[in-house]
């Protein structure tokens, strides 16, 4: 069983594989944008997201109106588009996802920060924030 650990690698191990799930061909490869590929299948263009675990299509905010299939490598909970999960992958995160609760004067500073274009995402914001803090805390 091969171990994959983040959603590129998933990508990289799709783009070797793709025909063992069916389909025919790359048209058009835009991972990290919605959807992540259009794939030819049966002669027909279909609209495929990646997904390690099926669950992160809704935590992604993704629109099943915009997609064909999904494609995961668990299925940990059902969508309104079809989604193949992939036999013979293992997913296992480098990463850990952790809920938070804040109150509104933090939530605005996080979005005033997001605004400056520099994070990707509230997660790379907070990592940092935790890095420096960790770095305070080693000078004293």
């Amino acid at each position: 069983m091969k171990i994959i650990n983040t959603e590129y690698r998933f990508s990289e191990w799709f783009k070797k594989n793709y025909k063992k799930l069916g389909y025919s061909k790359i048209l058009k490869k835009d991972f990290g944008k919605f959807p992540d590929y259009l794939m030819l299948k049966k002669g027909k263009a279909v609209r495929v997201e990646l997904e390690t675990l099926s669950s992160n299509f809704i935590l992604h905010n993704h629109d099943p109106k915009k997609v064909d299939e999904v494609v995961c490598i668990k299925k940990d909970i059902k969508l309104k588009v079809p989604t193949i999960e992939v036999k013979g992958l293992k997913y296992v995160p480098r990463i850990v996802r952790v809920s938070a609760t804040i109150n509104p004067e933090t939530i605005n500073i996080i979005e005033l920060i997001m605004r400056g274009g520099k994070y990707r995402n509230k997660s790379h914001l907070i990592e940092d924030a935790i890095k420096l803090l960790k770095e305070k805390e080693d000078e004293k």
